[in-house]
């Protein structure tokens, strides 16, 4: 049997235009959700969310976790980061975080944030926030 390779949909909308609007953002959210629904809607499908949900979960830690493993304090990490510790300790219980945040974290820990994007066909390394050269921009027509 032939594998039917299927287009991914491509989000047209440019990076300087405007916020989508509450319309564009509910097309999208239901869309997906209804992407969600057809996957666990199936066995296979089902059974390779969870597996994906699992995995996930084996490898995630918190921002206290990665600052404890350093054997850093909080008030020691707020003087790297020129924050107050109280500052550390509610970014520390924050879900929702801007990626330089993060990686200001990251940095003050010793570290290095790399965000890595695993397709079936091999991944890649996400430069957030660098610019990048002509070379490097892969038009949306260039498959991966």
């Amino acid at each position: 049997m032939t594998k039917v390779k299927k287009k991914v949909p491509v989000d047209m909308r440019l990076v300087d235009e405007d916020e989508p609007t509450a319309g564009e953002y509910e097309t999208g959210t239901v869309a997906g959700r209804a992407l969600k629904e057809r996957i666990i809607g199936d066995p296979a499908g089902r059974a390779a969310y969870d597996s994906a949900l699992q995995e996930i979960e084996k490898h995630q830690v918190s921002l206290a976790q990665v600052r404890k493993a350093r054997s850093l304090a909080q008030a020691t990490l707020a003087e790297v980061m020129g924050m107050d510790q109280s500052e550390i300790s509610r970014l520390e219980r924050r879900s929702d975080l801007l990626l330089s945040t993060v990686r200001r974290f990251i940095q003050a820990t010793g570290g290095d944030l790399r965000l890595i994007v695993q397709y079936p066909d091999g991944d890649l390394e996400l430069s957030i926030g660098e610019a990048l050269s002509d070379e490097e921009l892969v038009s949306s027509e260039t498959p991966i």
